[in-house]
């Protein structure tokens, strides 16, 4: 049975990306042959994209504190692919990935025309471009999210945040949110560690049937409740990551949280 739900969930997910995709696609070429702002069009398909995604793969989606609306600068500690379809299902974003997934078949392809912004951390020189397609990519209609640990984790610990992608927010004085993400498996299932987050040497194909085959997870989302701004980006890195810790350590240990959270049905 556990198979089977996986391999039903899997090819869900993947037919219903691709068909999502289409149809952005589609309407995305002919407001740039017109020359029509594309942000709207853009946040339309992901959020839908988003909730789709967390329906097929049954992830119930909750929110403790203020939901940012663009413009904006987000960051927050990091577990899995799973954090894409979750932050899609609430925000208006775009999000700082490793460059490797720029080679992704399809899916690295599909990245580059949704705005993802790629950087090659084993590159000092690629944080400067970075930096300024961060500047660019804040607008009226979407915010960026940072994962600044630079990898994912099995969330028993908040690794230390990387400063470098926080350049722009700390040059222009502009207000950082911050979010702790955390997940909860079904009654049934393996453990949220092994089964949720994305750690070790698992490949992500492997893993992401693994994760299909769970009958539920809950995923919570804590956005602090005040931004920060510091004009240095060590100094703000340094911030943000004892007020993301804070959150982790307040809310990590709770075993019963539905009454902290607000359940998101669908997009805001």
């Amino acid at each position: 049975m556990k198979f089977l739900r996986a391999l039903f969930k899997t090819f869900s997910t993947i037919l219903a990306t691709l068909f999502l995709y289409g149809c952005f696609a589609i309407g995305h070429l002919f407001l740039k042959l017109f020359n029509a702002e594309t942000g709207k069009w853009r946040n339309y398909w992901l959020n839908l994209w988003g909730i789709a995604v967390c329906r097929i793969m049954s992830i119930r989606v909750h929110v403790v504190g203020k939901i940012p609306k663009p413009p904006f600068f987000l960051v927050s500690n990091h577990l899995s692919y799973a954090d894409i379809m979750v932050y899609h299902k609430v925000l208006d974003t775009t999000f700082v990935a490793k460059a490797e997934i720029k080679n992704w078949p399809v899916i690295g392809s599909m990245a580059k025309t949704l705005g993802v912004i790629f950087i090659d951390r084993r590159r000092k020189s690629d944080v400067a471009r970075v930096n300024n397609l961060v500047a660019n990519q804040i607008t009226s209609h979407k915010g960026v999210v940072l994962f600044p640990e630079g990898r994912t984790s099995s969330g028993e610990n908040i690794l230390p945040f990387k400063p470098s992608i926080l350049e722009h927010p700390a040059r222009s004085d502009m207000p950082v949110h911050y979010a702790y993400i955390d997940y909860v498996a079904g009654p049934n299932d393996e453990d949220a560690i092994n089964s949720v987050c994305w750690w070790g040497d698992s490949t992500f194909g492997s893993h992401f049937f693994k994760f299909a085959g769970n009958r539920s997870t809950d995923a919570y989302i804590y956005f602090g409740d005040q931004s920060v701004k510091r004009n240095d980006r060590k100094e703000l890195a340094a911030e943000l990551f004892h007020r993301v810790k804070d959150l982790h350590k307040t809310y990590s240990s709770r075993i019963e949280r539905k009454d902290l959270s607000q359940e998101v049905e669908r997009s805001n």
